[in-house]
């Protein structure tokens, strides 16, 4: 009786209401249609979707084919596709050197073996001879109190940093301030020729300087943008070092400290002070470049509203993978099929666009991006944010699927950095739509509003979230927290992430429904997404 007298009511609201009534029935997912992406995208066919591969460029045309299937236009520079233009950089047979000038005798440190470093990609060759500071974690943050330069002179020296960052700051403020990239900007805007960064402890825990140096000769890539320069580098600064524990140590000689007493420091939440190093250091770098292209693939559906169809929701889900594995035994499997990162990410955004293809139109318009080079760097999105094929500034929000563990029934959906900004609330109420929960973020020692793609449009002041299956398993005999973390340590980057896991076809149906909810949800509010107030990367980017 309660149900009747529901409906009943909700016909009255209906017809009292001066909104016009939708016909279009609302669409469902299909968990064969996703199953189908995922079995290709993931076939051994594809090599492991390699940045600039034969493999990754067959996986983009057939996400072109599907988004033309589905009967969407066009939005790339060619058609469905935009093409980066990338610079692949190597070492030559010429190794990078590093040798430290104490007061005794030069000290020649082993590449592969002491310390790493990446081909450069500003220039073929760079070297420089100076002395050093040491500057902390090289950590400008003014909002936090911190500043890790404060009474240092470092114009024309090499800067010595932790790794890391400091315990005191934010998870995902941190995790901005201890990438590289911020680091070497920081060191470069006070005239520094260089940048040697230090192995710690707690580095050493999480990933073993041993397990790093097997990598040593990989080559890097970095867009290169309409001016003819690389991504991320700083012309004119040396490309860097990162040094092992043991090495470091021998740069602190004769300094007011040892490293192993900084290290103390930090154990202790100590506050960090710099100072000028006693030691000198000359280092060199030689590289081969090499231009390639990987496109991005972009389509659009228009917007039905006359005001509010020049806005885009853009819906992203990276395309690439790892490839090969070098590093197989004889014999073993050596394709990184990357089934969960991100075919089901990619394949989910591909049926969440055709439910809104085969649904009532939304209000503003929506962009469906697979991008490239994801794994080497957020390149692709990075590309796209900076070089968007709709004008940047009418992108109202980015809701990004990267890796969705559909390994189990789950009852809830996670949205890295829904705090940051009106997304959150919007997101919030569409899941409850959707009769899912909305959880905080259970891992906030990751930092993963950060590690993603999201992050390239929050860097260009869009509003995003990171969208993934919740820990909280609709079984109660799963764990989801534990199937998540026995991925990360037995699947994930490794030839064992591929089709015959135990993808729950049922639970990505699940999961595309709540994206399509969300999807109009943010497509159909009135006001366009904002940063809250006082928000950190709002004031930081949004500006």
């Amino acid at each position: 009786m309660k149900k009747t007298i529901s409906l009943l009511a909700a016909a009255l609201l209906a017809a009292c209401s001066t909104e016009p009534v939708s016909t279009v029935a609302v669409p469902t997912a299909d968990p064969d249609t996703i199953r189908a992406h995922v079995t290709y995208l993931a076939s051994d066919e594809l090599q492991g979707r390699d940045t600039g591969s034969e493999g990754y460029e067959q996986a983009a045309d057939y996400v072109a084919a599907q988004f033309r299937e589905i009967g969407l236009q066009p939005a790339g520079e060619d058609g469905f596709k935009q093409t980066v233009p990338f610079r692949r950089a190597s070492h030559t047979e010429q190794k990078p050197t590093a040798v430290l000038h104490t007061a005794d005798d030069d000290i020649e440190l082993a590449f592969g073996e002491d310390f790493l470093a990446g081909a450069g990609q500003a220039q073929q060759a760079s070297a420089v001879t100076a002395e050093m500071v040491f500057a902390g974690y090289g950590i400008d943050a003014p909002r936090f109190g911190i500043n890790d330069y404060e009474g240092l002179e470092v114009d024309g020296k090499i800067v010595v940093v932790l790794s890391g960052r400091h315990a005191s700051l934010p998870t995902e403020e941190g995790a901005h301030y201890r990438s590289g990239r911020t680091k070497l900007q920081t060191a470069a805007a006070r005239g520094a020729v260089g940048m040697i960064s230090v192995h710690t402890p707690q580095a050493e825990k999480r990933r073993p300087f041993e397990r790093s140096a097997k990598y040593a000769e990989r080559p890097n890539l970095r867009w290169v943008g309409k001016d003819g320069v690389p991504s991320d580098t700083v012309p004119g600064v040396h490309p860097g070092i990162y040094l092992d524990i043991g090495a470091a140590e021998k740069l602190f000689a004769g300094a007011p400290q040892q490293l192993a007493q900084v290290f103390e420091a930090v154990e202790k939440g100590e506050k960090l002070q710099g100072f000028d190093l006693a030691v000198r250091a000359s280092l060199s770098n030689h590289s081969q470049h090499e231009q390639i292209t990987s496109p991005n693939v972009v389509a659009m559906l228009p917007g039905s509203d006359p005001q509010l169809k020049d806005e885009f929701v853009v819906f992203s889900a990276h395309l690439d993978h790892i490839g090969l594995d070098a590093h197989a035994e004889e014999g073993a499997d050596h394709i990184n099929n990357g089934a969960l990162d991100n075919a089901t990410g990619v394949a989910i955004m591909l049926e969440t666009a055709r439910m809104f293809a085969e649904g009532e139109r939304p209000r503003r318009s929506i962009l469906f991006v697979a991008v490239t080079g994801e794994e080497r760097g957020l390149l692709g999105s990075d590309y796209f944010a900076q070089y968007p094929t709709v004008p940047g500034d009418k992108m109202v929000a980015n809701i990004n699927l990267d890796m969705p563990l559909v390994l189990y029934p789950f009852n809830d959906v996670i949205a890295f950095g829904a705090e940051h900004s009106s997304l959150g609330e919007t997101v919030a109420r569409a899941a409850a739509n959707a009769g899912i929960k909305l959880s905080p973020d259970p891992m906030p020692e990751q930092g993963l509003f950060t590690r993603s793609d999201h992050y390239s449009f929050v860097r260009q002041g869009v509003p995003s979230v990171f969208l993934v299956v919740g820990f909280e398993s609709a079984d109660p005999d799963i764990d989801g927290g534990e199937v998540f973390t026995n991925f990360l340590k037995t699947d994930y980057h490794r030839p064992s992430d591929q089709i015959d896991l135990p993808i729950n076809y049922l639970a990505a149906k699940k999961f595309t429904e709540v994206n399509y909810e969300i999807g109009r949800e943010v497509a159909n509010t009135e006001e366009r997404q904002r940063w809250n107030q006082g928000n950190f990367f709002g004031d930081l980017f949004g500006g």
